[in-house]
């Protein structure tokens, strides 16, 4: 491996990596994996590029056998970028050209498939992100034409592998996830301190955010969930609108979801609402808060991720909130390059916790007449409890009139 100009980690840690997703494919039984989505690339080799959201462009495809042979297919006009930002070494690269250059395969399948013969794995078990967490970053067509080329291939699902290793983080990438906390723990403060009732509105709160995020040195930022007033308590995961905050008194806002560091995301809740909450408004955020807050007292390493839930749950019905607890069987999720990570904090999750496990856990209280309630934090798994990474004020911000 090399250290590339814009590589983020020292090489070392992606040969950990490798190795990682080398024994895992001799425990699965794997001859190789195509690993074609951003994050994955990104993890294993230090891939980056602008154009991951192309529908039309693939900056390239990691392939990895169970003996340790590596490429990254890339087009040549992608191939500059893939030698400056990963960990391999130029002359294992593979570059195809829809100009039929000589000595250059036409199509992204056809290099792919001379990959794998290069390999001698074309005939053996390939792995894919075909599974829970993952999507194929190649067309139906391509994927069709790389099958057809491969036709004594078995494709099987390699998700499972994948989330058994970026799962746990590393002590180099938590101090990222750290960082990218700490950014997005500042960015609310900025935002929630810019509020003016009855003439901020949603976009303009998230465009205040953007721009502290950036300040405070994000690569990249969630479009982030803002919401406040009656008509929109119920609209989950929606964007923000041209809405005004705090029209009325007693009205609840609130914020979901953070920036991106050298590919990590955070992603945290936090509420205010105008003026002075009504006394039932209080009571159900304060229950959701002790909720959260009793589900991070019992996080350790060694117990099941859905005993999490389960005790949040009872909670919650002891305090007479089962009609309110709108997410009762799940709390939340892993977090890293993806902001929606396995394992869940749910109760279909068999998963152990593991130490250097980051995760956000976001119990949620709902009433259709006043409100959401309720925050999200972000910790990281310990050996004895877990180790908060967003500590901003918990308590119901309220908004002066």
């Amino acid at each position: 491996m090399q250290t590339s100009m814009m590589l983020e980690f020292p090489v070392d840690e992606y040969e950990a990596r490798i190795a990682k997703l080398i024994a895992g494919m001799q425990k699965y039984g794997f001859d190789a994996v195509l690993l074609s989505s951003k994050e994955n690339t990104r993890y294993f080799s230090g891939l980056q590029s602008i154009v991951w959201d192309s529908k039309i462009a693939v900056p390239g495809l990691l392939v990895v056998t169970a003996n340790g042979d590596m490429t990254i297919v890339s087009s040549t006009s992608n191939q500059p970028t893939v030698k400056v930002t990963s960990c391999l070494e130029p002359d294992r690269l593979l570059a195809y050209t829809r100009t039929k250059e000589p000595g250059f395969p036409d199509t992204f399948p056809k290099a792919i498939a001379y990959a794998l013969e290069k390999f001698k794995v074309s005939g053996g078990r390939i792995g894919m992100e075909i599974g829970t967490g993952f999507r194929v970053s190649m067309s139906y067509a391509d994927q069709k034409a790389l099958f057809s080329l491969i036709p004594d291939a078995e494709i099987a699902d390699a998700a499972q592998l994948l989330w058994e290793i970026r799962r746990v983080k590393s002590p180099r990438e938590i101090e990222v996830m750290r960082e990218v906390c700490r950014i997005n723990v500042a960015s609310y403060k900025k935002g929630f301190e810019s509020i003016v009732c009855g003439k901020t509105t949603e976009e303009e709160l998230y465009r205040i955010m953007c721009a502290e995020s950036f300040l405070q040195g994000a690569e990249n930022i969630l479009p982030l969930g803002i919401r406040c007033g009656r008509e929109r308590y119920s609209q989950g995961n929606c964007p923000p609108s041209s809405r005004v905050i705090g029209k009325e008194p007693g009205e609840m806002m609130l914020v979901d979801g953070g920036p991106c560091y050298k590919g990590y995301y955070s992603d945290i809740i936090r509420q205010a609402v105008s003026g002075k909450p009504t006394d039932r408004q209080q009571m159900m955020y304060d229950i959701a808060v002790e909720g959260n807050n009793l589900g991070l007292s019992v996080i350790k390493a060694g117990i099941p991720a859905s005993e999490v839930c389960r005790i949040v749950d009872g909670f919650f019905s002891s305090k007479g909130m089962d009609p309110y607890n709108r997410c009762k069987g799940w709390m939340g999720h892993g977090v890293g390059l993806d902001v929606h990570e396995l394992p869940t904090l749910s109760m279909d999750c068999d998963v152990i916790l593991e130490p250097g496990m980051v995760m956000a856990l976001e119990p949620e209280l709902f009433d259709a007449e006043i409100g959401v309630f309720g925050i999200e934090q972000n910790f990281v798994v310990t050996e004895t409890g877990c180790e908060l990474l967003t500590p901003a004020p918990q308590e119901l911000m309220r908004l002066p009139m």
